[in-house]
């Protein structure tokens, strides 16, 4: 039996399961049914994010095109970005998604399968990230995508599927800064760069991304485990963080060229401190506080510049970026693929719980949705 009559029926159990706490059964259930799941835009998985009263719950569903938000392309979701962004809106941890239901995940990339938009056509490789994507508009944990075509472009020339969705959001952001940074006059061989939270997915992507720039990269991290595969990825020296942030003197010595920081709260105070003359400090994450405790020392004794970076950008921009994250700037992938991982959709309500609580493997996480399937007997 094939019709919608059996996959409501199969989502009302999944419910039954939630509403009585029988989570090992749900999800023996729930992987049953994505494995059988027969993905097309009638019939397929979606993560969806709820609010009753003041309490948020993400819950997988089976669902319709109809059901997503509006727009002109479809897409069916190849790989999908989990960024700290997501795993706060999925649990309900910060004020992320304005209105209910809707579907997280702030990027992804996938294939169209129907565009009312003459600028794709079916099979285009595309991605989409920005534009409130997962936010105000439904997002990347679901088996199909509808976005308005204005918030679609094709995968770059010389990027496959999964290079793009690897690079995705993080790789976007470290782009970003190093186009402010070279704006103002930074060039290799004028200093280190620093790079915070070094062993999360912006902190690959930035050592990775910097060092095939041309520039020495210093990697700051709590782990000294680490060292050695942050070298491998690019990193010229390693810095303990918690060294670091031990010292509370006003300015430190003068070090670092740039930063990209990750983190907030001591480390980014301590970063400040340790720029050069007219040196510049990326603010991208908040990964551990979103205040800090400075003095107005660097800026006024040593003229540095620091900056906030959104995951966001105006058309001419993006292009630049993806076509720079593409050709010059494009990293070695074979070096971050073992800082890659992956996980399913069925499995990602335990992925973003434990990754809030600071477990799990760190890098770049993805969804896989796999390849087009058939439709399966229900």
């Amino acid at each position: 039996m094939k019709s919608r009559d059996c996959f409501d029926s199969q989502n009302a159990i999944l419910h039954v399961l939630l509403a009585h706490g029988e989570m090992a059964l749900f999800l023996r259930l729930s992987r049953n049914i994505m494995s059988s799941a027969p993905q097309t835009t009638e019939h397929f998985l979606a993560l969806r994010t709820h609010r009753h009263g003041e309490r948020i719950e993400s819950r997988l569903e089976r669902i319709s095109v109809a059901e997503l938000s509006q727009g002109e392309v479809v897409i069916r979701v190849r790989y999908a970005g989990v960024n700290y962004k997501d795993c706060l809106a999925v649990l309900g941890a910060a004020k992320i998604i304005g209105e209910f239901p809707r579907i997280a995940g702030i990027e992804c990339v996938g294939s169209v399968v129907s565009s009312a938009d003459a600028k794709f056509k079916p099979g285009d490789a595309v991605i989409v990230h920005g534009f409130k994507t997962g936010i105000a508009f439904d997002g990347g944990f679901a088996q199909f995508l509808r976005a308005p075509g204005e918030h679609v472009m094709h995968v770059p020339d010389g990027l496959s599927m999964h290079d793009a969705a690897v690079l995705g959001v993080p790789g976007f952001t470290v782009g970003l800064a190093l186009q402010k940074f070279e704006s103002l006059g930074l060039r290799p061989g004028l200093g280190e760069i620093a790079v915070s939270g070094a062993a999360g997915a912006v902190g690959i992507m930035a050592i990775a991304i910097l060092s095939r720039a041309g520039y020495q990269v210093a990697a700051i991290t709590r782990r000294a485990d680490h060292g050695s595969a942050l070298r491998q990825l690019g990193a010229t020296d390693i810095v303990d963080a918690a060294a670091a942030v031990a010292s509370k003197r006003p300015l430190e010595s003068a070090r670092f060229a740039a930063a990209i920081d990750n983190t907030g709260g001591d480390l980014l105070a301590w970063l400040l401190r340790s720029l050069r003359k007219d040196g510049m400090l990326a603010s991208v994450g908040n990964a551990s506080n979103n205040a800090f405790a400075g003095s107005v020392l660097p800026f006024i004794m040593r003229r540095i510049h620091m900056f906030g970076i959104v995951a966001d950008a105006d058309w001419p921009v993006r292009h630049d970026i993806w076509s720079r994250l593409s050709h010059q700037w494009r990293p070695d992938m074979a070096a971050l693929a073992p800082h890659v991982h992956m996980v399913d959709l069925e499995h990602l309500l335990d992925h973003v719980t434990h990754r809030l609580r600071g477990e799990g493997p760190g890098g770049r996480i993805l969804v896989d949705f796999g390849p087009a399937s058939g439709a399966a007997e229900c």
